[in-house]
């Protein structure tokens, strides 16, 4: 009879140590998928819905979520469309916890290809940076910059300081 007592007491320690190894599985694999989860992927997991992001400086976009790639977020806003640099996002605000995966080549679309596509049609657009805000359509797009052609002139913007271009 006691080896019996003993025999059980061992297999439950046994099963409650091999539980606590399997719930230390769990809590590491899901750390580490956490921790490979990108903003792009939760704003794409996120389409046609609402959010609003708050970006360097404190200007908010609010609207729903259009399209995302690898760089950028389109937001349909009340007033047209904006392309905002995700690096210019401080801060998303009604995002879910699903995060979508992008395919490689969603993935590897830049700022500048989104901006040469929208300089194609000669759109007018309005452009807000980190130093101000312009108006006009865009001219050309280079490597680093975008070359805005105004009313007073072309401005060359670097691409750096984009917080968003809204189409008019």
């Amino acid at each position: 009879m006691r080896w019996e007592l003993l025999f059980a007491d061992l297999e439950s320690r046994l099963e409650a140590a091999e539980r606590a190894d399997v719930d230390v599985e769990i809590e590491e694999r899901t750390r580490d998928e956490r921790a490979s989860v990108t903003l792009a992927g939760r704003l794409a997991a996120h389409h046609g819905g609402p959010v609003r992001l708050v970006l360097r400086g404190g200007t908010e976009v609010r609207g729903t979520v259009a399209d995302v790639a690898g760089a950028w977020v389109l937001i349909d806003a009340g007033d047209g469309q904006v392309l905002v640099p995700l690096a210019a996002v401080a801060a998303a605000d009604g995002l879910g916890h699903a995060a979508a995966v992008l395919g490689e080549v969603r993935r590897r679309l830049t700022v500048a290809a989104a901006l040469r596509e929208l300089a194609e049609p000669g759109l007018a657009v309005t452009v807000e940076t980190d130093g101000g805000r312009w108006r006009g359509y865009i001219g050309a797009v280079g490597a680093d910059h975008l070359d805005l052609m105004t009313d007073a002139g072309p401005v060359a913007i670097a691409s750096a300081a984009l917080l968003s271009v809204r189409a008019r």
